[in-house]
């Protein structure tokens, strides 16, 4: 008779995926393609894909190039779990626009620059919307992708059970 077990984290593995989840967001930002690399675990499996040098290209590309979000302000964060087909996962989400502060309130002060998880991005300010959903092992993340579906906090997820 087989029977299912389910592990669950001990404080310290918390405690390093939360620290490991605050340096991914803060290296993003700040568009550090160099650091970030070190935070992903070399088995790990990234966009569906066990290669490492697939994630590498992908975050360069993003952070780097005119067509990423170099020339852009990151204008916030906001975070949510999974509820696709891996539901509970971590999901990060980084909202980047071309605003210029000094300008922006005389050219409409009624738009609302705070979106919340999973609004669709602004046209007007060229925002660039990048979704994330993350696990960890080891330390490090050992899987991304781009969520599905996803929400706020995770009340579903406790009422169901």
């Amino acid at each position: 008779m087989h029977q299912a077990t389910i592990k669950r984290l001990t404080r310290e593995e918390v405690d390093t995926n939360t620290q490991l989840l605050i340096e991914f967001v803060a290296l993003f930002t700040a568009k550090n393609h160099q650091e970030l690399m070190k935070l992903f675990h070399p088995k790990g499996r990234f966009f569906n894909i066990p290669a490492r040098a697939t994630l590498d290209g992908y975050f360069f590309e993003v952070l780097k190039t005119r067509y990423g979000v170099s020339q852009h302000f990151c204008m916030g964060v906001n975070y949510g779990y999974t509820a696709d087909h891996m539901p509970g996962q971590h999901v990060v989400e980084f909202r980047f626009m071309d605003f210029d502060p000094f300008t922006h309130p005389e050219a409409d002060p009624t738009k609302n620059l705070a979106k919340q998880l999973g609004e669709p991005g602004d046209d007007d300010l060229k925002e660039l919307v990048y979704r994330y959903a993350l696990t960890f092992k080891d330390g490090k993340i050992f899987t991304l992708r781009h969520p599905l579906r996803f929400i706020d906090n995770l009340e579903y997820f406790t009422l169901e059970n």
